[in-house]
Parts: C-alpha cells; sequence; structure tokens
C-alpha cells in the first residue's frame, strides 16, 4: 500500500489519522526517542484506504491492539514547518474503544511495536497540559472529546 503524502523540494503534503482510547482516566501518547514532543498514536493513510481502517491498522501495528472506531471527534487543517519543510496536513482524529481489553495500562515506557526508534507511554488526562504535544491543537482535541459534533479545526 501507497501513503497519501507528496514531497516536494520545501513542502509536504500529508493525509494522517490518529486516534485515542481512554482508559482508568488515562490516555496513550507516542514519539520518536529523539523528538521533545509526544503524539496520539497513528500514520499515513494509505491510497485506497479508508481513514477509519488506517486508524484501526495504524493502532495493530504500533500497539498489537485490535481497537474499534467509537467515533470521529475532529478534522484538521494542519499547517506547520518541520524538518525545513512547509507541511499541510490533513488530519482525522478518532476517539477509540478497546472492547477486547488488549491495551494494558502500564508504568513507563514501551517501544512501538512497527519502530523501534519509537515509544509510547501512558498519561493521566489531568497532566496533558505538562507535556508537549503535537498538533498543537490536540489540548483543544482532549478538552472538546464529549462534544457530539465533530470539530474542523485550521491549527495555522
Amino acid at each position: 500500500m501507497r501513503d497519501i503524502q507528496v514531497i516536494g523540494n520545501e513542502t509536504v503534503f500529508n493525509y494522517r489519522v490518529s486516534g485515542a482510547v481512554i482508559k482508568d482516566s488515562k490516555i496513550m501518547l507516542n514519539r520518536l526517542k529523539n523528538d521533545d514532543f509526544w503524539t496520539f498514536v497513528g500514520g499515513k493513510v494509505a491510497f485506497g484506504e479508508s481513514s477509519e481502517k488506517a486508524i484501526i491498522r495504524e493502532y495493530y501495528e504500533e500497539t498489537g491492539a485490535n481497537v474499534e472506531v467509537e467515533r470521529l471527534v475532529a478534522c484538521v487543517e494542519n499547517f506547520f514547518s518541520f524538518k525545513s519543510k512547509q507541511w499541510h496536513e490533513l488530519l482525522f482524529f478518532y476517539v477509540l474503544k478497546d472492547e477486547n481489553d488488549e491495551l494494558d495500562i502500564f508504568d513507563g515506557e514501551r517501544v512501538i511495536k512497527d519502530n523501534s526508534d519509537g515509544i509510547y507511554k501512558w498519561f493521566e488526562l489531568t497532566e496533558l497540559d505538562k507535556i508537549k504535544i503535537q498538533p498543537e491543537c490536540s489540548q483543544q482535541i482532549i478538552t472538546n472529546l464529549n462534544y457530539q459534533s465533530i470539530q474542523h479545526i485550521i491549527n495555522d
């Protein structure tokens, strides 16, 4: 499968999904070991793949857990600079459920299953404002998770 990402000399367009499973007032985040910020579990959508199927696949690849989509909570148009390029990213953010209880809550960090340079960790929802999370609108998404309407966020 080919990821939907277009890389130019100075620009990148990226189609991405991410999602969150909330268990016992905790949420899982991940990051690359050399990054100074955390992100929600997710990744690129492949050509011909729905965003729902992509987030289920990404969660399985990274954690080994079979999660289900509960609902779409945000659509983000994300504009940022990273590694000397201007990015235009379209991001779909889902709340997910772990119906089979395959995600165990653990202390500390674990290596991401499909990327040994990545780690994931559970955080208390109450401590998220003390952590650097990307994209910058992540706090807004988490704060408004209980809204029944889909958030449309332009993160400039």
